[in-house]
């Protein structure tokens, strides 16, 4: 096992290796025709009903070569892009971590999901989209159709079951989460997407929860892309409590100043079902609401949200016990009491510093989430972050990415005696610093190092996490 400074020199050598490769990538592909575009997923149902994509790509990669075409295994010659006329786009994203920890728990952990800190682990993780146009297949116009496959191996969670805070510090590395199951693929989205109007879509289906609400444009997504902590990816305050993938059904009111999302999730976390739809909402239900407003301080975009989620199921009585730190969704910790309503209501927002010229829809800016909760049985009382990022200034023709956040996670201060002896719950804070190198227009490789003081104080000790992410688009 690689412990302490040998995994440290390890990762300084593996991450000076792999960044040498990459620039000498990277010089290959700007010697070419290697107009990029972006390739990133498409996280919910918004950014489908508002096409973030990339048209014209698939031209692109029809003529382009290995390292300037958009997607890695390019165009098929030409059935990729004859599928997508038909009514059908195939996107693949795989995404590989390698990180350590230093610090952490360093205590026997009380359950077995948890592990010690001081170890450096890899994990892998595929994700597997189909979009069907469905105005295509005869439906009304600009309907979508968005099935998800996703699985993940290697060590599940990676360190993010070692550091001893509850929100995981490499979240990714979690999803699906099925930690008995590595290799297996997981439907997480089936969902139907249909614009009734310029002001009115609706969605339902089955869907995974990243990406929807709570969504900045320097930290948001699915952790693929920008940060990796799930503190800084969403508000844990309410995320954590949530299912991974579930039947849920909603309504988006585009309009010129920003939008209004609401929404009814069934609380069981469906991953590992099809559509076993006979006891929906049996254990209870969760809704929600944002109003997004777009912003235009020092005439540059930004928006500011506000929003709440009630939920109505049982959960752990924090009197009690209380969820393990790290592990999502949240279990219900059996034998021990419940209480049936939470909530949790929340604010943020991004501004924009500076725009490019040459592509006002890059640039980097300032980002910021708080929310207040319930207290019992919500763990988290209060919750702060705020950081910058976006596009780097040093590449804007590569589409290189930065990010700089902070968080803070104020603890519940209705911990009963029994967790307040086996976890010691406080207030955690951390730090992550992250920059993705864009290689090629289908490959990033990310270093990131993170601080944390984690909220389980009876079992971990602050923690340095370090490590590199790799992500392409095939």
């Amino acid at each position: 096992m690689i412990r302490g400074k040998d995994a440290v020199r390890l990762f300084i050598a593996v991450s000076l290796t792999v960044l040498e490769i990459a620039l000498s990538v990277n010089r290959i592909a700007m010697a070419k025709d290697g107009a990029t575009c972006d390739t990133e997923p498409r996280d919910s149902y918004q950014s489908m009903a508002n096409s973030d994509g990339c048209d014209g790509c698939s031209a692109h990669s029809a003529k382009a070569g290995l390292w300037s075409r958009d997607t890695l295994t390019g165009d098929w010659g030409g059935r990729r892009s004859a599928l997508q006329e038909s009514g059908i786009t195939f996107s693949g994203r795989s995404t590989h971590f390698g990180f350590g920890v230093e610090g952490g728990i360093q205590a026997p952990p009380p359950v077995p999901l948890l592990g010690l800190g001081d170890t450096f682990k890899y994990t892998g993780r595929g994700e597997y989209d189909l979009l069907f146009d469905l105005e295509k297949f005869g439906g009304l116009p600009k309907g979508t159709l968005l099935a998800r496959a996703e699985h993940w191996y290697g060590e599940y969670g990676n360190v993010s079951l070692r550091t001893g805070a509850f929100p995981p510090a490499v979240f990714p590395a979690a999803l699906p989460p099925t930690p008995q199951d590595p290799g297996q693929l997981f439907l997480s989205n089936f969902v139907v997407t249909q614009p009734l109007s310029p002001d009115l879509v609706v969605y339902a289906g089955k869907i995974d929860v990243l990406g929807g609400v709570d969504q900045d444009d320097f930290a948001g997504g699915d952790g693929t892309t920008q940060f990796v902590n799930q503190a800084l990816i969403a508000n844990p305050a309410f995320l954590l409590g949530l299912p991974y993938s579930s039947f849920t059904a909603g309504v988006v009111l585009p309009r010129e100043w920003g939008r209004v999302t609401t929404y009814v999730l069934d609380p069981q976390n469906r991953i590992q079902d099809f559509f076993e739809i006979d006891d929906l909402f049996s254990q209870g239900v969760i809704v929600g609401g944002e109003i997004k407003r777009n912003t235009q301080f020092f005439d540059k975009k930004g928006d500011i949200h506000v929003g709440g989620i009630w939920k109505h199921l049982d959960q752990t009585d924090l009197r009690f016990n209380e969820p393990p730190p790290g592990v999502y969704p949240q279990p219900v910790v059996p034998g021990f009491a419940t209480l049936s309503d939470a909530y949790t209501i929340y604010v943020g927002g991004d501004q924009y510093f500076v725009q490019f010229a040459d592509n006002p829809e890059r640039g980097y800016g300032f980002f910021s989430r708080a929310s207040i909760s319930d207290g019992n049985p919500t763990p988290i009382r209060y919750f702060l972050s705020a950081g910058l990022g976006g596009y780097s200034p040093l590449r804007k023709d590569r589409g290189d990415k930065f990010g700089l956040g902070w968080y803070y996670v104020g603890a519940s201060n209705e911990f009963g005696p029994f967790p307040q002896a086996v976890f010691g719950p406080r207030d955690g804070t951390g730090v992550e610093l992250f920059y993705s190198l864009r290689t090629t227009p289908w490959m990033t490789i990310s270093p990131d190092v993170q601080y944390i003081k984690p909220e389980a104080s009876a079992l971990a000790e602050d923690a340095f996490v370090y490590g590199l992410r790799v992500n392409a688009v095939f």
